[in-house]
């Protein structure tokens, strides 16, 4: 994934922890101070919601049955939902821009 800002083309990959603790949409260039906006796939999206939905569904049946078993496969696609992200990031979206310019698209 390409970590650069779009302005000054400044790498901000250094500073990814900080935005995983607080995640805001907007965000401000420490280099250039322009104002900036993640730039979310759509199939990071899909993963994340079909994770969670997976995790929901199964830890809703595992807490109905009682069943050890169901609460494992919930933490277990828990756990490949976790894991799909960064693969995704290191092989599908290698190329793909993380931030994209509030000033391409005003109106958002």
């Amino acid at each position: 994934m390409d970590y650069r800002c779009p302005v000054c083309r400044a790498n901000l990959g250094k500073t990814r922890l900080g935005r995983a603790i607080i995640v805001r949409m907007e965000i401000e260039c420490s280099h250039c101070k322009s104002t900036i906006h993640l730039n979310v796939h759509r199939s990071e999206a899909v993963i994340v919601l079909l994770g969670f939905g997976a995790f929901v569904a199964l830890a809703a049946c595992a807490y109905w049955f009682q069943s050890q078993r169901l609460a494992l496969i919930a933490f277990g696609a828990a756990m490949v939902g976790a894991l799909a992200l960064p693969l995704l990031e290191q092989t599908y979206l290698r190329s793909w821009p993380r931030f994209a310019s509030a000033m391409q698209n005003p109106g958002a």
